[in-house]
C-alpha cells in the first residue's frame, strides 16, 4: 500500500498498474516517477536528487513494462506493451555474474545473453535456455 505522498509511490503504483493491464494509470504514474526531478515535482531538487526515485523509474520500466520477477531464483518476464505504439524497450540486466539483454518490441521480445555461458529464464510460462551464441526471439502471449 502506498500513500502517494512519497517520491517512491509513483514507481510502485506504475508497476502494479502495468501488472493489472491499466495502460492509462501506468503512463500517469510512470510519468510522475520519471518527472520527479526533471520537473521538480516536489519543489525540492535544490536539496538534491531523489536517487531512490531514479531507481524506481528503472524498476517501473523493467518490472512494469518488462514484467521482470525473480521466482525461486529464476528470472521471469511477462512483458507488456510500451505506452507508445512504436516504442521499443531495451535494457541490460546483470544476474549472477551474467549479462542479459532484453528487448521488447512491437511483435517480439528478444533475450540475448551478452556475457556468461548459460542462463535459464522464463518467458511467461515457457522456460528458455539462453547461451551466448544463440539469442532468442519470442512472441509475447499477454499483450494489452
Amino acid at each position: 500500500m502506498t500513500t502517494g505522498d512519497s517520491s517512491l509511490s509513483s514507481c510502485i503504483e506504475a508497476i502494479i498498474a502495468a501488472q493489472i493491464g491499466d495502460l492509462e494509470k501506468t503512463r500517469e504514474y510512470g510519468m510522475a516517477a520519471l518527472l520527479m526531478d526533471l520537473a521538480d515535482v516536489g519543489g525540492n531538487v535544490k536539496d538534491g536528487c531523489h536517487i531512490a526515485s531514479m531507481g524506481g523509474t528503472w524498476m517501473m520500466l523493467t518490472y512494469g513494462f518488462g514484467g521482470l520477477r525473480d521466482y525461486d531464483g529464476t528470472l521471469s518476464f511477462w512483458p507488456r506493451r510500451a505506452p507508445e505504439e512504436n516504442a521499443i524497450l531495451r535494457f541490460p540486466l546483470t544476474y549472477r555474474g551474467q549479462m542479459l539483454e532484453v528487448e521488447i518490441g512491437l511483435e517480439t521480445v528478444q533475450y540475448a545473453l551478452r556475457e556468461g555461458e548459460r542462463l535459464v529464464i522464463r518467458h511467461e510460462t515457457e522456460e528458455i535456455q539462453l547461451t551466448w551464441e544463440q539469442p532468442l526471439a519470442v512472441r509475447p502471449v499477454s499483450r494489452w
